[in-house]
């Protein structure tokens, strides 16, 4: 009898074994499939990472609770590389070499998800949801990388478009980072002021750890535009604005979708009333009431592991980014492989979530979303002023 006993224990630990141990199926166990993100759950960017970890956590849980896909609960590995990419390569090298991760969700931030795309892409490994729109992430697009932000080339044609066509302006300032990111953004409005035979009326790039824009705001009231581009993160715009409004300018002001949060209404006050921002993540409106439903359902699902707490827009992108994942690997079938997933997220057409708004993907094209709309700070209340806007 215990020869029996060992004998059925080794067999079952081989089995275990033998199921992993194809390279399209690491991660992947009778009860379970391991996944990795890496978040900056401390340093000056926690907050951030901490929310996204929060979003993405309440939609696992939730799925586990129902017994998680296809009799496989989702167990995720987080490692803290605090947005330092020389951490990010050692800790996703880790994941994919010893913890034989199935694939990588969500991984935040700009440069460490384009320090270890190429890599992850190069080993196979599915790397699904960045927190960053580096428009490097899609273009070229890349059999394993699934972007879904939109990225930050085609927000600045969004931005330029809707000055121009909708609030007929022709005197465009832009402030802007002086970082990929903003760069980036710059050269979105640029081309698409181009297609409109114009440019942008004047640019200053900025240090994003100043304290003080004094000159950069004399510079603006010389030019004397019409309208400004502010392509900054929360606290540099926010300060930004409140100098804008200190010097007396008083023209509309249009900034980028990472600071579409509660946070910037909380610390830029009165200052940041009127501001106009891109959001991709539809708000519940009462003329909108089957997105308000699905709002509703975010809220509870995110309250059941976080109670009475309201998710920040943080929380939101890691709830997208695990319910992309989730759909795909679904779809993938009883038996998932990576390239299997892959294939299944090639199939979305459109598609909508929960809080997912028309997702697509082709073995073409990695854009993922790419429609966005206008919303205005009115009474400290985020408000839409446009439908959705895109490219194509």
């Amino acid at each position: 009898m215990k020869k029996f006993f060992v004998f059925s224990v080794i067999l079952g630990l081989f089995l275990t074994f033998a199921f992993a141990a194809d390279s399209s199926s690491f991660g992947v166990y009778p009860d379970k499939v391991v996944i990795g993100t890496f978040q900056a759950l401390s340093g000056p960017y926690a907050i951030i990472g901490q929310g996204m970890l929060k979003g993405m956590k309440a939609y696992f849980n939730w799925i586990n609770d129902q017994g998680g896909i296809n009799g496989r609960k989702i167990d995720l590995l987080v490692y803290d590389d605090q947005l330092n990419p020389a951490l990010t390569v050692t800790d996703v090298k880790r994941m994919v070499e010893q913890d034989h991760v199935f694939a990588v969700v969500g991984g935040l931030g700009t440069p460490g998800c384009l320090a270890v795309m190429g890599y992850l892409n190069d080993n196979g490994v599915p790397f699904v949801y960045q927190g960053s729109g580096a428009p490097q992430l899609s273009n070229p697009p890349k059999e394993y990388v699934f972007p879904v932000q939109p990225n930050y080339d085609l927000e600045g044609h969004l931005i330029a478009r809707f000055l121009v066509q909708n609030e007929h302006k022709s005197k465009i300032a832009v402030m802007y980072m002086n970082n990929d990111i903003g760069q980036q953004e710059l050269d979105g409005i640029q081309k698409q002021l181009a297609d409109f035979n114009m440019k942008p009326y004047i640019t200053i790039a900025y240090n994003p750890t100043s304290a003080d824009f004094s000159s950069d705001i004399i510079k603006l009231m010389s030019a004397n535009p019409d309208s400004l581009v502010i392509a900054g993160l929360i606290t540099d715009t926010i300060r930004i604005i409140t100098q804008v409004k200190q010097y007396g300018m008083n023209i509309p002001i249009v900034t980028i979708y990472p600071n579409a949060d509660p946070a910037f209404i909380q610390l830029g006050g009165k200052a940041v009333e009127g501001v106009i921002l891109t959001g991709w993540v539809p708000i519940p409106t009462k003329d909108n009431p089957d997105f308000t439903a699905k709002f509703d359902q975010y809220l509870k699902i995110y309250q059941k592991s976080y109670p009475n707490e309201i998710p920040s827009s943080y929380a939101a992108a890691g709830f997208i980014a695990a319910e992309v994942f989730s759909h795909a690997l679904e779809l993938a079938g009883p038996n998932p492989t990576r390239d299997g997933l892959v294939n299944a997220l090639d199939t979305f057409d459109n598609w909508n979530g929960i809080l997912s708004q028309d997702i697509t993907f082709t073995p073409t094209d990695r854009e993922g979303k790419t429609s966005m709309y206008f919303m205005k700070i009115e009474n400290g209340t985020f408000v839409p002023i446009s439908g959705w806007i895109t490219l194509k």
